[in-house]
């Protein structure tokens, strides 16, 4: 058995080409056989202006289901050929139109037959238990309802939050916490001395007081951390929240954000605030946003770096 048959999914590209280039090597053959000049390349185009007569460039490429340029690619080739011509559209003369050649007519009456053989020839080779046709249409369904690339992002995306767990801080975190933070601070700004402070001693400055600190574990290791202190009455500010620049991009800070703001419902607050850099954290400023906080007029901050403040009421 060839290595690629025995990949499963994996090879499915491979195999669907190396089954596409026999289709077309022999296809040729066929064609020579019975004494016509003509490339299987060429028989979608062919087809759909056969059938449809003449199409707009962009409607011809929606109708074989091919990208644009390589649409205008195939058409180059064949009105060097002789075998498609362009025209302006006479209700809208900016909009050009192609269709076949008399020459073009006369090969697809001379091919007809020979593509009704062709498709007993392929149905033939195809009628099995796992009939390919078949399995053909429901492929194309299941991309057209969710295309190769978004179903590999979602299923990472799941694995990904099937491994992540949101925690309550503990003091075997200490470290993490520290060291978590002072790197995306550090990467961007100057350690000012009230992080010195918060990151040294956690627990005193945010727990002592009722506040809360979630870790973010990815199999059980600390890859981010987000804290929340109160600020007032029933207001809590939230900060020192990161992800390690690692895992970042795997949503993990959309769980992490969802999670610290039930913990500050949970704690009583009816008001999350925060502070932040629009330059430096431009992606957590986005973030923040997403999760349902608003800039309001920027008071009361303790750092330089502070240029923004943002605020969420709770419900």
């Amino acid at each position: 058995m060839n290595i690629f048959n025995e990949l499963g999914g994996l090879a499915i590209s491979t195999r669907l080409q190396r089954l596409s280039d026999q289709f077309r090597k022999e296809g040729v053959l066929i064609y020579k056989a019975n004494d016509i000049d003509f490339e299987p390349k060429w028989f979608p185009v062919i087809y759909a202006l056969h059938v449809k007569t003449s199409l707009s460039i962009i409607e011809l490429s929606e109708e074989i289901g091919y990208a644009h340029p390589s649409t205008i690619g195939l058409l180059k080739e064949l009105e060097k050929n002789g075998l498609v011509e362009s025209f302006k559209d006479s209700k809208d003369e900016r909009k050009r139109m192609v269709r076949l050649t008399e020459k073009a007519q006369k090969l697809v009456t001379k091919m007809q037959p020979v593509w009704e053989k062709m498709k007993k020839t392929a149905e033939e080779i195809t009628n099995t238990a796992n009939n390919l046709l078949l399995a053909m249409d429901e492929t194309e369904y299941q991309l057209k309802k969710e295309g190769f690339l978004d179903r590999y992002l979602r299923l990472t995306q799941e694995e990904t939050d099937s491994s992540v767990s949101i925690v309550d801080y503990k003091p075997e975190h200490a470290k993490a916490f520290y060291d978590l933070n002072y790197a995306w601070i550090s990467e961007t700004y100057e350690v000012e001395p009230e992080d010195e402070k918060t990151l040294s001693d956690p627990e005193k400055y945010y727990l002592k007081d009722g506040g809360a600190i979630l870790m973010a574990l990815y199999n059980d290791e600390a890859v981010g951390t987000c804290a929340l202190k109160w600020s007032g009455e029933e207001i809590v500010e939230m900060s020192k929240m990161t992800v390690s620049k690692t895992m970042r991009g795997k949503k993990i800070g959309d769980l992490l954000g969802n999670a610290v703001i039930q913990k500050a419902a949970d704690l009583g607050a009816k008001k999350v605030i925060l502070y932040s850099n629009r330059k430096g954290s431009a992606a957590g400023i986005n973030l923040y946003k997403k999760l349902g906080f608003v800039e309001v007029p920027l008071s009361g901050h303790n750092f330089k770096r502070a240029d923004i403040k943002m605020e969420m009421e709770l419900a």
